[in-house]
């Protein structure tokens, strides 16, 4: 407030009108200041001791009105003390929770080298079990999703890593072992026969999803049907089933059913959809073209081998079998022979002569041979047993049963599965006149059948997170696999995993909260206690998670170990009654072992004296400023044994009865502590508390009690704090006071801020002015602005919109409040509008408060960032401008702007003007400015082209970059 100046003069103005006076009373002498002048030394002193009367009479207006001031009742903000939230850590090596006491002492050092002291609020029991992991369940929609807790993620809302999974897998390499068209026969088995053809039913609908696994990829199976109880499934493709990173070949179903699927056992078989071809044939060492060629040389002998290979088929261990030869025989004619004459005799007849016919040379007979691990067996077949004589017209076809002891084998380098067919026989082999018969083979081709399903040797199923599986599951009779499960029914949830048992008396769980988002039912938590969930106690100082805020859970027991969605740990459960909130609540961070804390300092008790009728008596505190205090006072000396005893019982909590050896010694009242003595009557027991000099006053008999006289019958107890020492950053309080056992770590996780000292005379007379004119009730927009100035001096920016809801749309009848603290962090922005709430809910109209219209709100911090392109005259003083642009606009947003009001900050208008103004610069070639904020935890962007486009936010400075044209 400006004061009317009534004399203006300074000392040079008194020095010159002495000087003056001087020359007319003592011509004789000059006023010349002079050292060794005693008549210039009085002169001084003269000058001085007015220049200080002169003072004295311009501060008579700024006294006067602290004097209207005190008239109209305004009363000086006490300190405000820091406060925030502090973590406590427990050693690795502790099993039980640890307890940390209200008023345990933490500390951290000032500028000066002094301790700062924080109490915490509250006791709780630190426990060392640490948060592995948070998951997001909604059975409505079928949804299991892992939170990352890195970054901000939302309430019973999806927003993190989904991992919810129905699907089961079946595998038998040998039956699976499949490389062109085929069909799948899959059979699950269960206890009653009409369950299996319902199932077989439901696992072909269209819901459900059968596939292979080849290239990397699960690819879908061309035809599905149910049929007789069975799953037939069907591959036209020539694309194979390929193994897994375990070698396993596999078929997979996906999908929900509605109800859990439990199997007693599953076997599938498989057939081709047409002829296989063989892999590879060779004749002995030599491997067969694909046009074909000779099954034994040219000249077939004994032992000679033909190799057949097929791991596709001949893997089907069980299975009937059936090879598909299409051989040609070769015949490979003699030289043509003159007639045979009989030499043997006396007279050779011509007549006589024999023509010489040739012998058929042909493989007469052959073993057909599987190698089983140790060496080469007979193979027992049917059918064309000796395709190779050639003496059977039509189709060359071998039918055998796959052995169950085939093992791979090694021909020519190549492992695989193989049969062989070896010579036995070689008819006329030793014939002298020969005509061979070599069988050629064109081709050779597989089928297979399977008599019954083989069981799968391996299932396993994943559902709801947690995967299963059973090896070696041909030899089990009765699985009771559940292979497809849906998830229980119930509410969104939120479910809390701990590494070790949680309990504490109580666990406090501290949640940073982004933005407002309302829940229409009630919070639940509760505890796994080894067979389903049950409630807990729980105390909310979050509001139903409308802000950041700790919750305490009182578990008194140990949590049970169990495994949920595939992870084992203890677990906690949080769900809401009412419906999904839309938007969700969204949290930024989630903490355990957290506790409020404020800057103040417990003091060692005080007792004073007083004398008799000691009206008026004023007591000194040892230290100052007080944060909070209890005054008692012992009247026994004025009061009966009866009296004491009566008071005793009808205030409990304000008398207090000291005895010894049943004699009372001591009646200890607590005084109350009231702003202005002048409200008093003259019986009231109270006092007046000045918190920045620590004096304490009583009443002088006609305002106020005269406190009795007694030796030490007045006890003081008292904290000290506050002020602005205590506005620490996150971390920097990390010590205890005195040591607390099996805690290894303390740090306070958010800002510990808020601290406000003694206002300035400035601001008090700013401040005291609205006082008069509100009177400690709110009728317009102004007076919320001022019940706000002086009731909070922490606060540093409030304005009042009139008509508008805290989103900024204009609604009629609603009064919304937006302000920002000196610390800009936004917890500490939330619960200062909560209390700002309760301070105004009381002193304005009711039907706003009782119809939801009035709303405090924290303005919304945009940080402004800049792209500046700008022409120079001097280019060789490019660097140094840029600079200059650089700080000019810092200073421009991070003072000018910030200091205006709330909605009015945003000129941009003087961001040109403040580009245009520094030298050296030629021209604005272009300025882009835009906003960065947060909104529910998510980092936005908007550009700034008119200046009342954000009428809830303050401004801070952001990055500005200067480029140069």
């Amino acid at each position: 407030m400006n004061h009317p100046v009534l004399d203006p003069r300074g000392p040079e103005e008194i020095r010159a009108q002495v000087a003056a006076l001087a020359r007319s009373y003592t011509p004789e002498w000059r006023y010349e200041s002079t050292e060794d002048d005693p008549g210039a030394a009085l002169a001084e002193l003269f000058c001085t001791m007015f220049c200080q009367t002169v003072d004295r009479m311009n501060a008579v207006p700024q006294k006067l009105y602290t004097e209207f001031l005190n008239q109209i009742g305004y009363q000086e903000p006490g300190p405000v003390a820091a406060q925030g939230n502090m973590q406590f850590m427990p050693n690795e090596s502790v099993e039980q929770p640890v307890l940390v006491r209200s008023g345990t002492q933490v500390f951290t050092s000032d500028a000066s080298g002094s301790n700062v002291v924080y109490e915490t609020r509250r006791s709780i029991e630190a426990t060392p079990a640490r948060l592995t992991d948070v998951y997001y369940v909604d059975a409505q929609s079928d949804s299991l999703q892992r939170v990352d807790l890195s970054r901000p993620w939302p309430l019973f809302a999806p927003g993190g890593q989904e991992m919810q999974v129905h699907e089961f897998y079946l595998s038998e390499n040998d039956v699976l072992r499949l490389e062109g068209p085929c069909t799948i026969q899959v059979e699950l088995r269960q206890n009653v026969r009409y369950l299996e053809l319902e199932t077989a039913n439901l696992l072909t609908a269209p819901g459900l999803r059968w596939s292979y696994f080849h290239g990397g990829a699960w690819l879908p199976f061309d035809g599905v049907r149910a049929e007789n109880g069975r799953i037939l499934l069907e591959k036209r493709t020539g694309l194979s089933l390929e193994p897994d990173q375990d070698g396993r070949i596999c078929i997979r179903c996906q999908g929900c059913t509605p109800m859990a699927l439990t199997l007693q056992q599953a076997a599938v078989c498989s057939a081709p959809l047409g002829e296989v071809p063989a892999a590879r044939l060779f004749s002995g060492d030599v491997p067969l073209e694909e046009e074909g060629g000779y099954c034994f040389g040219k000249r077939p002998a004994l032992y000679d081998l033909f190799y057949l290979r097929s791991d596709a088929v001949l893997t089907k261990r069980g299975a009937r079998a059936q090879l598909h030869l299409e051989l040609e025989p070769i015949v490979f004619d003699p030289p043509s022979q003159g007639p045979n004459y009989q030499f043997t005799q006396p007279i050779i007849d011509k007549r006589r002569a024999v023509l010489a016919k040739p012998d058929d040379v042909r493989v007469s007979g052959v073993v057909w041979e599987y190698y089983n691990g140790m060496g080469w067996r007979q193979l027992q077949t049917q059918g064309s047993r000796n395709p190779f004589s050639c003496r059977q017209e039509g189709p060359y076809d071998l039918i055998f049963q796959v052995p169950q002891d085939i093992q791979p084998a090694e021909v020519n380098a190549e492992e695989g599965y193989y049969i062989r067919a070896r010579v036995t026989d070689v008819e006329n082999s030793f014939s002298l006149y020969q005509r061979w018969i070599v069988p050629l083979c064109k081709g050779a081709w597989f089928q297979w059948q399977y008599p019954a399903p083989a069981p799968v040797a391996w299932i396993a199923s994943a559902n709801n997170g947690t995967r299963r599986e059973i090896g070696q599951a041909a030899g089990l009779g009765d699985l009771q696999m559940t292979v497809l499960e849906p998830l229980a029914p119930g509410p969104a949830a939120m479910y809390f995993c701990f590494d070790r048992s949680p309990h504490a008396m109580p666990l406090s769980i501290w949640l940073q909260m982004l933005g407002r988002a309302e829940l229409k039912g009630q919070l639940l938590w509760e505890r796994w206690n080894g067979k389903t969930f049950e409630p807990v106690r729980a105390v909310d100082e979050t509001e139903q998670l409308l802000h950041s805020g700790c919750i305490y859970l009182f578990l008194t027991e140990p949590v049970p170990r169990a495994s949920l969605f595939g992870v084992e740990g203890c677990w906690l459960r949080l769900t809401c009654t009412g419906p999904r909130p839309v938007p969700p609540p969204v949290a930024a961070r989630v903490q355990l072992n957290v506790v409020p804390a404020v800057q103040c300092r417990q003091e060692p008790d005080q007792r004073f004296d007083t004398g008799i009728y000691e009206a008026g008596k004023t007591v000194q505190l040892l230290t100052a400023p007080v944060q909070r205090c209890t005054v008692w006072v012992d009247e026994l000396q004025g009061l009966s044994a009866a009296e004491a005893g009566r008071m005793a019982r009808e205030a409990p909590d304000r008398v207090r009865l000291e005895q010894q050896d049943h004699v009372l010694t001591r009646c200890w009242v607590r005084w109350e502590e009231i702003p202005d003595l002048a409200l008093a009557d003259g019986g009231d027991r109270v006092y007046t508390l000045d918190p920045y000099q620590g004096t304490i006053r009583f009443g002088d008999g006609r305002q106020g009690r005269v406190p009795p006289a007694g030796d030490h019958n007045i006890l003081v107890t008292y904290a000290s704090g506050g002020g602005a020492q205590g506005n620490v950053p996150p971390g920097a309080v990390h010590s205890v006071l005195e040591g607390l056992p099996r805690i290894s770590a303390v740090q306070n996780l958010t800002a510990m801020s808020g601290g406000i000292g003694r206002l300035t005379m400035e601001q008090i007379e700013s401040r005291g002015s609205r006082h008069l004119r509100t009177r400690g009730r709110a009728a317009a927009g102004r007076d919320f602005e001022d019940l706000v100035r002086q009731g909070f001096p922490q606060v540093q920016h409030v304005r009042c919109f009139a008509g508008r809801d805290p989103q900024g749309k204009p609604r009629a009848g609603h009064v919304t409040v937006v302000l920002t603290g000196f610390s800009q962090a936004a917890e500490d922005n939330e619960a200062l509008c909560r209390q700002v709430y309760s301070y105004l809910g009381s002193r304005c109209s009711c039907c706003l408060v009782a119809e939801g219209r009035l709303h405090v709100h924290p303005a919304t911090v945009l940080r402004v960032n800049t792209q500046v392109t700008v022409e120079l005259e001097r280019m060789e003083q490019a660097a140094d401008t840029q600079q200059e642009i650089g700080r000019r606009l810092q200073q421009l947003i991070g003072q000018v702007w910030s200091a205006r009001p709330v909605g009015g900050q945003i000129r941009m208008d003087e961001l040109w003007s403040c580009v245009r103004s520094v030298p050296n610069v030629r021209a604005v070639r272009s300025l882009l400015a835009e906003g960065a904020y947060d909104r529910q935890g998510q980092a936005c962007l908007a550009p700034l082209e008119k200046d009342g486009g954000f009428p809830y936010a303050v401004v801070e400075s952001g990055v500005h970059v200067v480029r140069i044209q």
